[in-house]
């Protein structure tokens, strides 16, 4: 695999965009950043003495709470940050306000975590979003994501390799059970470009697991090898099921 550490076109571009259209960083407004040095050092890691399944922060019981309750389908699952404060506000504001410059941002934060975790996969896809919701929203926020992750990685973007066949419920506000119950058989792989592969889903937020393993169900039935997940934050457990 041809491991690129760079992606020279999205970086290039935005920081063009940035000198003409100086950005405000999403945490203190300062000008210069999209999100400034100062508020990055305030992120929340996730730990490196985290659940080898789902990533999920592990506490003083060293029992995963998440995986405790429910089985997953895919290999791994890693996140970069806790779901909380300014990476929270990011997401929304990439998400809701189209501050697309932030995925371009995530895509690098995402880099590192898919370099620590040592996986060698042979192409990236996103979660899909059903055909309303993309033309309601105008574009998908974890494409935006997934495509810069793929140059930096080496492996192609494949956007086709999922789709999501039918409109569902917010997710919001559904307990875990709600969740999974409410994305069966709502996504579709196509075997042509994952048979034998192993297959990396991008995201921009981890809460349950409920979405993650509903795309890789459809990916191992269309044949795929295996399945790893990254999303740019997670939710410590399903504590907080407003969000």
């Amino acid at each position: 695999m041809n491991t690129a550490k760079t992606a020279p076109f999205y970086d290039l571009t935005w920081s063009a965009l940035d000198w003409l259209f100086p950005p405000q960083c999403v945490g203190c407004g300062k000008r210069g950043a999209i999100l400034c040095d100062r508020c990055q050092t305030t992120l929340k890691t996730i730990p490196i003495d985290c659940c080898k399944k789902c990533g999920k922060p592990l506490h003083a019981t060293k029992i995963c709470q998440t995986c405790l309750t429910q089985e997953f389908s895919f290999t791994q699952a890693r996140a970069a940050y806790l779901y909380e404060g300014i990476v929270r506000e990011a997401i929304h504001q990439l998400k809701f306000s189209g501050n697309l410059g932030l995925a371009n941002l995530f895509s690098k934060m995402l880099y590192s975590v898919y370099l620590y975790g040592n996986q060698q996969v042979d192409l990236v896809t996103a979660v899909p979003l059903s055909q309303n919701k993309l033309n309601e929203r105008g574009f998908n926020q974890s494409v935006w994501i997934g495509r810069p992750l793929a140059t930096r990685i080496g492996v192609p973007f494949k956007s086709r390799a999922l789709i999501k066949m039918k409109d569902t419920e917010p997710q919001v506000g559904l307990n875990r059970v709600q969740r999974h119950g409410n994305l069966k058989g709502a996504f579709l792989a196509e075997p042509k470009l994952v048979n034998g592969k192993k297959v990396l889903i991008v995201d921009d937020v981890m809460t349950t697991g409920a979405t993650f393993q509903a795309c890789a169900e459809a990916l191992l039935v269309a044949g795929a090898k295996e399945i790893y997940c990254l999303s740019v934050a997670t939710t410590d457990h399903f504590l907080k099921p407003q969000d």
